[in-house]
């Protein structure tokens, strides 16, 4: 789900630098005990010079759930942040061409 958000992202603002792009895959604290393992797998799929765009937060993130309206968690969420941290646009499962289309006018209006 995240690959069909990120790479038409990477796409449009790949190369600029006032865009970042990063995935912050939430993980139960139950399984922190394997986090080497998931992270392992994780960093497997993942291109090198992108793992540092990647942040794993294991724990309990129902606080972050409930803030962020994140009612299901077979979803993956999408989010567009500006330069002070407010969410401008949210987004959630498989992208589609209007969706991608609605993110990157948003993006383009806060340059």
């Amino acid at each position: 789900m995240i690959d069909s958000w990120a790479e038409p992202l990477e796409q449009e603002f790949g190369k600029d630098s006032r865009f970042a792009i990063y995935e912050v895959p939430m993980i139960n604290a139950a399984w922190k005990v394997f986090s080497w393992m998931i992270d392992s797998g994780m960093r497997g799929g993942i291109p090198v010079e992108k793992h540092s765009n990647v942040v794993t937060f294991y724990g309990d993130y129902s606080d972050y759930q409930e803030t962020l309206k994140m009612k299901d968690t077979n979803f993956a969420y999408v989010f567009l942040l500006d330069q002070k941290g407010f969410i401008r646009w949210k987004g959630k499962g498989y992208s589609s061409p209007e969706t991608i289309k609605e993110l990157i006018e948003t993006a383009e209006s806060l340059k």
